[in-house]
């Protein structure tokens, strides 16, 4: 509250996340008494809903490393588990594992606890960048998971995906990713956008574009490569996998008419096997009887 005792008026300003005015109460007798206070009586911040999202982010953020880090484990220390298939199973976990670590804390303080970011420009500029990688390298993982799964099951011929290959696939996803997110740190800086930033003296992270066309392109291309191309090329892999798989005749029933015709040239050499000892031989009998009528 801004009192004015001039005019006998008091002003409230807030603002949530920095942005929104629901979380933040500035409350001053007059400009240099300035002190900023959390609301309350909010709905999103009651006692309930507090433990209620406290619970969902432990249980996240402890499932999400324990299970991925027992798919590492169990491909690191089982030789018939270390496949091609496996080597991007193990990396798209590294991408999860990499997206739990920057992106459950540092969401879950800045948001609801503090309402500010607290962690200074570096981390500002680290935590952005790897979210950022984290996410392009399960979406490229994913895509080469589903090519490698399209080669396989449509041409089981041709040579399989070597593990040095599937390296060096790896080695491009990772690369791909951190060439995609590069300008994220560099737009990345610490801001105070409204008053009670100023005034107490607290900063968020954000990008922050020297034009608003740059973060336009930027994040249109972000959407195509990070979404658009994959999901494109996993709907069209995993669809042709399935009308093949679904679609064609099964390998059993292929075997059944194999079969089937074998059994039928086998009748087919039987009843010729018969027809010459049986009916030649009587043939042969009756062949004098036959001369003398002719």
């Amino acid at each position: 509250m801004f009192y004015d005792s001039e005019n006998g008026l008091g002003y409230n300003y807030s603002c949530i996340n920095c942005h929104n005015d629901s979380y933040y109460s500035y409350n001053f007798s007059n400009v240099d008494d300035f002190v900023c206070v959390l609301h309350g009586d909010d709905d999103l911040t009651t006692s309930i809903f507090k433990v209620f999202v406290y619970v969902m982010y432990i249980a996240v953020f402890v499932t999400a490393l324990v299970g991925n880090g027992l798919v590492c484990t169990v491909v690191q220390t089982t030789a018939r588990m270390k496949t091609v298939t496996n080597y991007f199973i193990v990396n798209l976990a590294v991408g999860d594992i990499l997206m739990t670590l920057f992106c459950v804390p540092f969401s879950f303080v800045p948001t609801l606890l503090l309402r500010y970011w607290p962690f200074g420009a570096f981390m500002c500029k680290a935590v952005n960048f790897s979210q950022a990688v984290s996410v392009l390298v399960s979406a490229y993982t994913m895509l080469a998971i589903s090519i490698d799964r399209y080669i396989i099951i449509m041409h089981p011929l041709k040579p399989r995906l070597s593990k040095t290959a599937a390296k060096l696939v790896v080695f491009g996803v990772w690369s791909g990713a951190l060439v995609t997110a590069a300008p994220i740190p560099i737009v990345s800086k610490l801001q105070r956008p409204s008053l009670w930033h100023q005034t107490c003296e607290v900063d968020i992270c954000g990008e922050l574009w020297s034009s608003t066309e740059q973060s336009r392109q930027y994040t249109y291309a972000l959407l195509v490569l990070q979404f658009v191309l994959p999901l494109s090329a996993l709907v069209c892999t995993y669809t042709r996998i399935a009308h093949t798989v679904w679609g064609g005749r099964p390998p059993g029933e292929a075997q059944d008419a194999r079969d089937s015709r074998i059994q039928h040239s086998k009748r087919k050499v039987c009843f010729s096997s018969q027809l010459n000892f049986h009916f030649i031989p009587d043939l042969a009998l009756y062949l004098p009887d036959l001369a003398l009528y002719l």
